[in-house]
């Protein structure tokens, strides 16, 4: 299986209890054994159908109760990137920071995907 996903949550979802041969119910009775609350199998349905955005905690929820770390999920690593540059919730001194380090990354990586600019033509002095 793949360690992450790209597809919106809902497919994502249905795709893993599908791998994992998981009911709505048996997935929601999976989530309890974490905190005694777990997920309900009416959220559930409802997340795999996009009818509700998941929260963090539900991410984290449904990646224990599959054995899988949260990150899978891209909307989770989304909600990671935002709080951690979102001043309100890590004060503006260390949103910069972790903007800095995050650009900082991106330089060194070489920016993926990106073609070299192509030379340009330098004008030569009339004689």
């Amino acid at each position: 299986m793949t360690a992450r996903s790209d597809k919106p949550f809902g497919e994502a979802l249905r795709t893993l209890m599908a791998e994992r041969g998981l009911t709505f119910r048996g997935l929601a009775q999976a989530t309890r054994s974490f905190d005694g609350k777990g997920i309900t199998h009416a959220h559930l349905n409802m997340l795999a159908n996009g009818h509700d955005r998941p929260s963090m905690r539900a991410m984290e929820l449904i990646a224990g109760a599959t054995d899988m770390d949260p990150s899978y999920f891209a909307q989770y690593r989304l909600a990671a990137a935002m709080r951690e540059l979102d001043p309100e919730q890590v004060g503006l001194e260390q949103a910069l920071q972790n903007l800095n380090a995050r650009l900082g990354d991106r330089r060194r990586s070489g920016a993926k995907g990106r073609r070299a600019r192509a030379p340009r033509a330098r004008p030569h002095p009339s004689d």
